[in-house]
């Protein structure tokens, strides 16, 4: 172990040289912290919760807006109607 923060931005880990993960200037903990969570992979410290910071906030659409909004723009090819 070392004295080394991990880079993941709201991770609270030290950096194990055995099985750091470098990107570019950064060192991570983990596999999970370099893809910035990109699967939602937890973090390998019980302690930590990282993952749960990072996740990415969804849209709240509904599937009935998704089916009126397709609606609306289906078919472009279309000739307006005179």
């Amino acid at each position: 172990m070392t004295d080394q923060q991990c880079a993941c931005p709201t991770c609270c880990c030290s950096v194990d040289t055995a099985i750091a993960q470098v990107r570019g200037a950064a060192t991570y903990c983990s596999e999970a912290c370099a893809s910035q969570h990109a699967e939602g992979q937890h973090c390998p410290a019980a302690q930590c919760n990282c993952e749960q910071v990072a996740k990415a906030p969804r849209a709240a659409v509904s599937e009935d807006q998704l089916d009126d909004a397709l609606e609306e723009t289906f078919p472009a090819s279309d000739p307006i109607s005179p």
